[in-house]
């Protein structure tokens, strides 16, 4: 009996093997996958080092996630308190924020935000290689998605609670889906684009007015496609609109209502509560007269004393009134910022700033310096690359006007990298089409090319001129191998060493202040508290503050050292408690009273400090335990067996809380009661006899106060009050 060639028997191994083969997986796929695997690893990488935190930060960040945590808390939304801001990212950092709630960690929160920008990215990677795919080809869509993965800026960019994230994703994915329109023609990619520019929109509210560019590249791509099949297909359902017109028409419809259902309920939001048409936030304007003013601050504090629904008709006649008194207001920073635009970045970063502002940027020199390299390279490509004759349609108009406005931007008002991300991706993108004919056999096609040959020129003479690259990095070497040699001093106990070392790093860069504080640092260790605060200078950071506080308190002025310590606590953007437990050697004491100002370098893991009132009339310092934290008091002497821990403390709310207690490794608990401050006393272990150092680590439930009291506007997980701890020696 013959059997049909298309029917499976028993005797046919080889065609079932073959039914259960392996896919092949092509190599465009493995590089995809790699680079996801290579950006995902550096991210996480970046994100290990990094110790920016905004929950203890007073700049935007810090802002951003207070308001998040309270509409997280709470379900209520509150404007900034001197501007109307966007509020997309408030409320995808607040869902992040909630879901560590419902999980039982307040703690996760910022975990889980971090995490979702860092899925973004490598979403934003994906997307980025089929867009130059699209564009150019595909070996140009590997090199883009390379850019997109490891340089420094886009691997940065997850760490951040800003709204830049969520902005450039929805923007990258934005452009996505046009493109994908504009290759088959299907109203849903329309739509999804617009929908995604009002999520970037209500971001950062310049990407809606974008939608202006995208109308245009909606005409002309209805134009040159008018007798193409697919253009056929997207009308098919309703009635054949005549022309052009008619397509371009109806284009823009898909597009533009779901972007108006976006952001309209919020611009209703913004003119229900303000009586003023307000489409995003008052941003812009307001930055912009403060470029313009003479004195910022005072232009800030004018602004803040008038009713938030007052401020935008304010702001405006006062850019009328500036503009109309000196013109040349506007463009008197063009010349300097745009040149400033065009500098190596990390090489700034490492070796110019006077700073590092808390960013790990030595410890990211390897991938910072090789991230310079890469963006001088595709900037030198896109210079060729933006000026060859269009072969991506109406695109360029997208990518032109992104980098002019990013440019105008910094222009206007102040160079910040954040803000010339569109820049930078657009760069990329088009830097990556240029250099991609060359991994497939071709040439650099380019038929304007002379164009191209006179921009990579100009960049080039402005890159160079703008700063002495070989001087500064030659220096900066030197500096660095100073600072190796007095951190290797420290380590080993050569104090002296150390401060020689520390010494000729601050001779190669006096304006460093990060050197500076890393000599009185090295001062102070010695007992040298006088020629500390000599070599500290006058310039200001975060960390220079917690050394000048560290310094008052060794010289025995109280007073100036908490108020150096406070500051530095409340504007750090890092958690300064932990710092001051790993940073500094805090003089030895048998009692610390907490909250006091003084107590830095002796606890971690507690809320800033407060003071409150006791019914006798006096007033009481303390902080809160937030979960989980630690007190350590350095000794002058060994310690001895029979002597008892003491701390002073208070519940913070209607019912008992139990304390977890770990000391010198035996647990201990403590049910800490409500009503009236009481002190608790617990043995000292027999094990820590002899030791110099008493670490002691507290854990107990939180609560919020903003949950359990409608009136509170507390949104911090809190456990137990402490006044102070003690450690009573045994006669």
């Amino acid at each position: 009996m013959q059997t049909s060639p298309h029917i499976a028997v028993a005797d046919q191994p080889v065609a079932r093997s073959r039914a259960w083969a392996m896919p092949r997986v092509s190599a465009t796929a493995l590089a995809l996958l790699g680079l996801l695997a290579l950006g995902l690893a550096l991210r996480l990488w970046f994100l290990s080092l990094n110790v920016i935190d905004p929950r203890f930060s007073a700049s935007d960040d810090g802002d951003y996630y207070q308001r998040a945590l309270r509409l997280a808390v709470t379900g209520v939304y509150s404007d900034d308190s001197w501007l109307i801001r966007p509020p997309g990212h408030i409320f995808f950092f607040a869902a992040m924020l909630r879901l560590g709630l419902a999980l039982g960690d307040p703690g996760l929160g910022l975990t889980l935000i971090r995490a979702a920008q860092v899925a973004l990215s490598l979403l934003g990677i994906l997307a980025g290689y089929d867009i130059a795919r699209r564009l150019f080809s595909p070996a140009a869509g590997i090199i883009f998605a390379f850019i997109l993965a490891v340089w420094l800026p886009f691997v940065e960019l997850p760490s951040l609670l800003l709204s830049e994230p969520l902005f450039l994703y929805c923007l990258i994915f934005q452009l996505w889906a046009l493109l994908r329109w504009r290759d088959s023609r299907h109203p849903r990619d329309l739509a999804l684009a617009g929908a995604l520019l009002g999520l970037a929109a209500l971001a950062r509210s310049p990407a809606l007015y974008s939608a202006g560019l995208v109308l245009i590249f909606l005409l002309l791509e209805c134009r040159t496609a008018l007798n193409s099949p697919t253009a056929e297909r997207e009308i098919a359902p309703v009635p054949k609109l005549a022309g052009w017109p008619g397509r371009f028409a109806r284009a823009a419809l898909i597009f533009l209502i779901p972007l108006a259902l976006v952001v309209g309920p919020w611009t209703l939001r913004n003119y229900l509560v303000y009586g003023q048409l307000v489409l995003v936030d008052t941003l812009g304007p307001t930055n912009l007269l403060l470029s313009l003013a003479d004195d910022g601050v005072a232009a800030k504090q004018a602004i803040g004393a008038l009713p938030q629904e007052q401020r935008q008709s304010y702001i405006s006649s006062e850019i009328s009134r500036l503009l109309a008194e000196q013109p040349g207001r506007l463009t008197r920073n063009f010349v300097p910022h745009f040149l400033h635009i065009w500098k190596a970045q990390f090489v700034e970063d490492f070796f110019v700033k006077v700073s590092f502002y808390t960013r790990p940027v030595r410890e990211l020199w390897p991938l910072g310096l090789t991230s310079d390299l890469i963006w001088l390279g595709f900037t030198l490509a896109a210079c060729f690359g933006l000026t060859a004759r269009p072969r991506e349609g109406a695109f360029r108009l997208l990518a032109i006007g992104w980098v002019g406005y990013a440019a105008l931007t910094v222009m206007l008002f102040h160079v910040e990298p954040r803000y010339l991300l569109p820049l930078y991706f657009f760069c990329g993108l088009y830097g990556a089409g240029a250099v991609g004919p060359l991994f497939i056999g071709g040439g650099l096609r380019n038929r304007g090319i002379v164009m191209g040959l006179a921009l990579a020129i100009g960049f080039l003479m402005i890159f160079f001129t703008y700063r002495d690259y070989p001087a500064i990095i030659g220096q900066g070497l030197a500096r660095e191998r100073h600072h190796m040699a007095g951190t290797e001093a420290l380590a080993r106990g050569d104090l002296v060493g150390a401060a020689t070392a520390f010494q000729a790093m601050v001779d190669i860069q006096p304006e460093f202040i990060d050197g500076r504080s890393e000599l009185a640092r090295a001062l102070l260790a010695a007992g040298r508290p006088d020629e500390a605060w000599a070599a500290i200078g006058d310039r200001r950071t975060h960390r220079s503050d917690v050394l000048r506080g560290a310094i008052a308190r060794a010289q025995g002025d109280d007073a100036v050292a908490a108020m150096f310590f406070s500051a530095a606590e409340v504007n750090a953007g890092e958690d300064i408690q932990r710092l001051t437990m790993n940073w500094l050697a805090p003089p030895p004491l048998r009692a610390l009273r907490l909250g006091d100002g003084l107590d830095f370098g002796y606890v971690q893991g507690f809320s800033q400090g407060e003071r409150a009132a006791l019914p006798d009339g006096g007033v009481i310092s303390y902080r809160w335990l937030e979960g989980a934290g630690q007190i350590r008091l350095p000794l002058g002497e060994p310690l001895a067996p029979g002597g008892l821990i003491s701390l002073h403390m208070i519940s913070g709310r209607s019912t008992p809380v139990l304390l977890n207690l770990r000391v010198g490794g035996e647990q201990f608990e403590l049910l800490v009661a409500p009503g009236v401050w009481r002190r608790y006393s617990l043995p000292l272990p027999a094990s820590l006899s002899g030791q110099r150092e008493l670490m002691i680590e507290l854990r107990a439930a939180t609560f919020i106060p903003m949950q359990a009291e409608p009136t509170s506007s507390d949104a911090r997980p809190l456990s137990i009050m402490i006044a102070d701890c003690r450690l009573q020696i045994a006669d």
